[in-house]
């Protein structure tokens, strides 16, 4: 019997298996695709994953990739006005391609078994842990573990503890996530957020001279425009010529297109179902923040911090489920709050032009703005 399973090898899932083996755990972490794999997602590392990424040992191999360093953000509003700021440290643009396949690898070596390949089909709560019902090759399993984790991402699997997706997102706007990688779009260090009806496209430059365009449509706005990616890219960029000349100087890598659906941003943290939910499976970050990755990271931190505790027998499971819910909404709460304000005036007619204003008038206020979408500091326990 595990210690621990890990649903899911993205970057939640497999710094959390790294940090639960790295305690002394039996840990097993299940993920459903091959690696390398492509992912939809803005590929921007915030300055704040680096003091994980070194916490989790992984940092001179990721730095051996070659990610592009981003010295700027730039807001560009639908009606044409933009606001620049510089970040405080450097930032990173690196594939999760590149990236999570050495995540991975680092939680094998730290440890943990990992079957790719994987998909769970159930999840049911017992008097002494766990059951995980898995399918592999055709072949059906059942899982006992003592402690059990969702690192999924931020499409629901509510179904595995026995809701209804539909009923629970009832009311709530679907979107899909957009991404796909082009050369010959020049940045210069510059991560750029385009607002669009309802949602965004963002374009970070990353390795090897690419960048990589990631985009959050309503589903509804998305029907009907396009087969592929890339048209469903075009079809959004018409709204801000802007960006519709950055995706036409470039050069589509075909192979690289991906597409998420149906995604909702968090009103607020989730930060436990029938198990304890750790990355956007727990809180999808909105992409005004750039912090989705660094939320990530600290949610598995938090959560193997407290699972820890749990198998040791030092908590029961009903005390870490209150604690690691409360540490969430600590670390989360405000964030979201504040992306969902920042998202509604954003998409206004009149606030955009007004906030581009008051930014010419007081630089500084650019700053402000950018500060205000980060995680501060260290998490609320370490």
């Amino acid at each position: 019997m595990p210690d621990a399973v890990v649903i899911g090898g993205g970057l939640a899932g497999s710094s959390l298996a790294i940090r639960l083996s790295a305690f002394g755990w039996k840990t097993l972490l299940l993920e459903r695709q091959s690696f390398p794999r492509h992912k939809a997602c803005g590929e921007f590392l915030s300055p704040e994953t680096k003091m994980m990424f070194r916490e989790l040992g992984v940092l001179e191999r990721l730095e051996m990739l070659g990610p592009e360093r981003i010295t700027k953000t730039r807001l560009i509003f639908r009606h044409g006005g933009m606001v620049e700021a510089d970040l405080e440290e450097p930032a990173w643009g690196l594939s999760r391609h590149a990236m999570d396949s050495i995540m991975l690898q680092a939680a094998e070596a730290a440890g943990a078994k990992v079957l790719t390949e994987t998909s769970v089909s159930s999840i049911a709560a017992e008097r002494k842990g766990f059951r995980i019902g898995i399918r592999k090759n055709g072949t059906s399993e059942v899982l006992l573990a003592r402690s059990a984790y969702a690192a999924w991402g931020a499409h629901p699997r509510l179904e595995l503890a026995g809701q209804s997706p539909a009923a629970d997102k009832k009311g709530i706007r679907s979107y899909i996530g957009l991404k796909a990688h082009f050369h010959g779009i020049h940045l210069d260090n510059t991560v750029e957020l385009y607002f669009i009806r309802g949602g965004y496209v963002g374009l970070a430059p990353i390795e090897d001279g690419k960048v990589n365009v990631a985009a959050l449509v309503p589903l509804d706005q998305a029907r009907g425009k396009g087969s592929s990616v890339f048209e469903l890219l075009l079809s959004a960029a018409g709204e801000n010529e802007l960006l519709a000349h950055r995706l036409r100087s470039g050069i589509l890598l075909t192979d690289t297109q991906v597409s998420a659906a149906p995604v909702h941003l968090s009103d607020k943290p989730s930060a436990w179902s029938i198990v304890p939910q750790v990355g956007d499976a727990g809180s999808m970050i909105p992409p005004l923040f750039g912090d989705g990755m660094s939320a990530a990271l600290r949610s598995a931190k938090l959560c193997a911090w407290y699972g820890d505790r749990f198998l040791r027998g030092e908590i029961s499971l009903e005390a870490w489920q209150e604690a690691y819910r409360s540490s969430i909404s600590k670390e989360y709460a405000a964030i979201l709050r504040w992306g969902k304000i920042l998202q509604t005036l954003g998409s206004m007619p009149v606030v955009p032009r007004i906030w581009t204003a008051g930014t010419r008038m007081f630089p500084r206020l650019a700053g402000y703005m950018v500060q205000a979408t980060r995680l501060h500091g260290k998490t609320s326990l370490l």
